[in-house]
C-alpha cells in the first residue's frame, strides 16, 4: 500500500564514470580507500557505538562512500530512503540525475545502519514478503533482532550522521533526501540547526504526522484519479472517478473475486480482486502514474463483469512491488519502523487487544475517514506488520516541537503522491522560513527520479546555484490514449458500417479496437517493452519493430505480425473471426482479404496524424511526448509504430517498497 520508500534502479551507474574521473580531495581523519562501488569513488568505514548508552555492546561498521571532486567544496550528504534502502547505491543511481551537484559540492554518501555494508540486517520471512505486511514475519523478524532492534530508529541514524559530519572535518553540511531520506534530514536539522547549511527534500515525510491510519493517502486519491484520467475520464464517467473505485470495493468488500491476466510470455494469471488489491494498485503506481490513469476505465470495465482490463493493470503493479536483493533493501531495517511509527493502540496495550483497540479507534473516526476503502484495507501494512512486535516502543524520537532551523531549502512534491502526499510538504514548508516549494503534478513518488519532464531537476538546479526556484511544474501528461477498452467478446463490436453488417465487417472493426488496445499497451501505463494481450497472446519491441504472437484483445479473434515505420501488417484469426490477412497504415488506411473478401476502407478516428513527422524521433522519447502522442488517435498510432518505443517513459525506473 502506501510507502515512504524509494530505490532507484542503477542502469545509470556507466554514465557516473567520466564525472568520477575527478582526481580525489585529501582524506580528514577517516582512511578513503578506491571501492567497488563505481569506478572513481572512494570508500572509508567508520565504526560507531552499537548503543550510545553503553547498555548493549558492539559497534556498527557504517560504510561510506563519496565521489571525489577537483577542489574544496562545501559537503553534501545524500541520505535514502526506506528506511533499508542501500544508500550508497542509491546515490549512485541519483548523481547521474543531478550531475550539476557534483560542481557544486562534495558529494558523500552512506548506508545507514543495519543496511548495505553497515551491518546489514536479515529476516529472511520478511523478504520473500513482498508487500512488508505479514504479521507472522514481523513477529519473527522482532525475534531474531531481540533487543538491538530498537537500536535502528531514526534517532540513531541521526547521530550517526553527526559522527560522519564530525570525522569529515566540516561544520556545516547540505543534506540531500529522498522519501525517508527526508524524515532523517528533518529530524538531524532539529537536533543540530547549527550543522546544516542546505536542506534538499523530495518527497518529504512530515515528522509531525502522527496520524496512525496514513489518512493523508485515502484523501489524496481522489484528486490524483481525478487530475490522471485520460481526456478527464470523457466516457467513463460523469462524476469522479474515486466513485467508481469506491463503488467496486463496496462490492468485493465481503469476496474478492478473480479476473484474468496474461504475461509478456503469454501465461495466464488469476489476479485477485479486493479491496487490498485496488489499493495496493494505487499505491504502487506512486512510481507510474500512467498505470493510475488506466485505473477509471478498467474500474468501469470490472463494474459491468469484464474483469480483465482491471487483472492486467493489476499484474503490472505486482511487477513494482517486488523488493531487490537484500544487499540494496534491507526488510529487517524496515521492519524497525515498528519501534517509532505512530500505531493505533497504546505502547502498554497488550499485542491479544491491538487490532481490537485499532479498530475502535477507527471506528471513532467513521467510515468516510478510509474512503473508497476501510480499515482493513488501512490496517494491511504497518499495523499488520507491527500488530506482534513486542514491547514498548523506544519513542526516541525528537520533539514534534522542535523548531526547523531558517536555512534554505527546497521541497519537491510529487502531485500524484500516495505515500508521501502534498499536504505532508506543505505542512513542512510551512514551518521552515523561506523555504521554496515546487510541485510537479503529474509525478508520483520521488521527482527525482520520476520527473520525464526534468523540470523539477531544473528547479533543483536553480536552487543549488542560488537563483529564483520558480513556482509548480505544468502537469506531465499521462501518455495514456483515451480510447475505449474493447469489447469482450467479439459480437460485441460494432460493425463497420461501409462493409455492411457481417462477420467480415465486425472483423474489420475489431482490428481498429485491436490495435487501439495494442497502443494503449505500449503506452506508459507499461514500463516495459513486452507482454500479454488483454485476452491472450503476446507483444514485444523487437530490433526497432513490433512484434504480435496471437494477440488477442477480444474473445475470438487474434492478430499476429508486426508493425515498423507507420505499417502494420497482420494475419488475423480467432474461432469467432473472418480470417485472412491485412495491411494498416497511418490514418486508418486498412486493406486486406478477410473470410474471402477483399477491402480497401479507413477506419474511423485515426484521420489525424500529428506525430507523422516523428519517424526519426529517437527510440527513447520522453513521458512527455508520450502524452502529446496519446490523442488523436492517429497520433497514437503514430507514436507507437513509427519509432516504436517512443510511447515508453524514458524515466530511471523506481522499485518501490510498500510502506504507511
Amino acid at each position: 500500500m502506501a510507502g515512504v520508500c524509494t530505490r532507484i534502479a542503477l542502469g545509470a551507474l556507466a554514465a557516473l564514470t567520466a564525472v568520477l574521473a575527478l582526481p580525489a580531495v585529501a582524506p580528514a581523519a577517516l582512511s578513503w580507500r578506491s571501492c567497488r562501488a563505481a569506478t572513481g569513488a572512494q570508500c572509508a568505514t567508520l565504526r560507531v557505538p552499537l548503543d550510545r548508552t553503553g547498555a548493549i555492546p558492539g559497534s556498527v561498521p557504517l560504510k561510506l562512500a563519496r565521489l571525489p571532486t577537483d577542489g574544496a567544496r562545501p559537503t553534501l550528504v545524500y541520505l535514502s530512503g526506506g528506511p533499508g534502502g542501500a544508500g550508497i547505491e542509491e546515490m549512485l543511481a541519483v548523481m547521474p540525475l543531478t550531475p550539476f551537484l557534483l560542481d557544486s559540492y562534495r558529494v558523500v554518501g552512506f548506508d545507514q545502519r543495519g543496511t548495505g555494508g553497515s551491518g546489514l540486517l536479515r529476516c529472511t520471512a520478511l523478504e520473500r514478503d513482498p508487500r512488508l505486511r505479514s504479521v507472522r514475519a514481523g513477529e519473527d523478524c522482532a525475534r531474531r533482532l531481540g533487543e538491538k532492534r530498537r537500536l535502528y530508529t531514526t534517532p540513531d541514524s541521526v547521530a550517526d550522521l553527526e559522527a560522519i559530519r564530525a570525522e569529515l572535518g566540516v561544520e556545516r553540511l547540505t543534506l540531500f533526501g529522498i522519501s525517508y531520506g527526508t524524515e532523517l534530514a528533518l529530524a538531524y536539522a532539529r537536533a543540530h540547526p547549527d550543522h546544516v547549511d542546505r536542506l534538499i527534500l523530495d518527497s518529504v515525510v512530515d515528522p509531525d504526522d502522527r496520524d496512525p491510519f496514513g489518512l493523508a493517502g485515502f484523501r489524496a486519491m481522489a484528486p490524483s484519479l481525478a487530475g490522471l484520467c485520460p481526456a478527464g475520464c470523457r466516457g467513463v464517467t460523469r462524476g469522479r472517478p474515486i466513485d467508481l473505485v469506491a463503488k467496486l470495493a463496496a462490492r468485493v468488500r465481503e469476496r474478492s473475486v478473480r479476473g484474468v491476466a496474461y504475461d509478456r510470455r503469454g501465461r495466464r494469471h488469476r489476479e485477485r480482486i479486493g479491496q487490498t488489491a485496488l489499493s495496493d494498485l494505487l499505491y504502487d503506481s506512486d512510481y507510474n502514474p500512467p498505470l493510475r490513469a488506466a485505473l477509471p476505465a478498467a474500474v468501469r470495465a470490472a463494474l459491468r463483469g469484464d474483469r480483465a482490463p482491471l487483472a492486467r493493470l493489476l499484474l503490472e503493479g505486482a511487477n513494482l512491488a517486488e523488493l531487490p536483493a537484500p544487499r540494496s533493501f534491507s526488510s529487517a531495517r524496515y521492519a524497525t519502523v515498528c519501534e517509532e511509527t505512530p500505531l493505533p493502540w497504546d505502547a502498554t496495550t497488550p499485542i491479544g487487544e491491538r487490532l481490537a483497540e485499532a479498530r475502535r479507534r477507527a471506528e471513532a473516526l467513521g467510515p468516510a475517514a478510509f474512503f473508497p476503502f476501510d480499515l482493513r484495507t488501512a490496517a494491511a501494512d504497518e499495523i499488520g506488520l507491527c500488530l506482534h512486535w513486542p514491547g514498548v516502543p523506544s519513542g526516541r524520537v525528537p520533539a514534534p516541537e522542535a523548531p526547523y532551523p531558517a536555512v534554505p531549502t527546497l521541497l519537491l512534491q510529487g502531485g500524484e503522491d500516495l505515500r508521501t502526499p502534498p499536504e505532508g510538504s506543505a505542512d513542512v514548508a510551512a514551518k521552515i522560513s523561506g523555504s521554496a516549494r515546487v510541485t510537479v503534478p503529474g509525478v508520483g513518488h520521488a521527482v527525482v527520479g520520476g520527473d520525464p519532464s526534468g523540470c523539477g531537476i531544473r528547479r533543483l538546479q536553480r536552487f543549488v546555484a542560488g537563483k529564483t526556484v520558480g513556482g509548480d511544474c505544468r502537469r506531465v501528461g499521462s501518455g495514456v490514449p483515451a480510447a475505449a477498452l474493447p469489447p469482450e467478446r467479439l459480437r460485441g463490436v460494432a460493425p463497420l458500417r461501409s462493409l455492411g453488417r457481417g462477420r467480415v465487417a465486425r472483423t474489420t472493426a475489431a482490428v481498429g479496437v485491436t490495435v487501439d488496445d495494442l497502443v494503449f499497451s505500449l503506452s506508459p501505463a507499461f514500463l516495459a517493452y513486452s507482454g500479454g494481450g488483454l485476452r491472450g497472446g503476446t507483444f514485444a519491441v523487437e530490433r526497432g519493430r513490433v512484434i504480435l504472437r496471437r494477440f488477442s484483445a477480444v474473445r475470438g479473434m487474434w492478430v499476429t505480425g508486426s508493425a515498423r515505420r507507420g505499417v502494420l501488417r497482420l494475419r488475423v484469426g480467432g474461432r469467432a473471426a473472418a480470417r485472412g490477412h491485412v495491411v494498416m497504415r497511418s490514418g486508418g488506411r486498412l486493406r486486406g482479404r478477410l473470410g474471402g473478401r477483399s477491402f480497401r476502407v479507413r477506419l474511423p478516428g485515426y484521420r489525424s496524424s500529428g506525430l507523422a513527422r516523428s519517424s526519426g524521433a529517437p527510440a527513447q522519447a520522453s513521458w512527455a511526448a508520450a502524452a502529446r502522442a496519446s490523442s488523436p488517435r492517429g497520433a497514437a498510432f503514430d507514436a507507437a509504430f513509427r519509432a516504436p518505443l517512443v510511447a515508453k517513459s524514458s524515466r530511471s525506473r523506481l522499485v518501490p517498497s510498500p510502506l504507511r
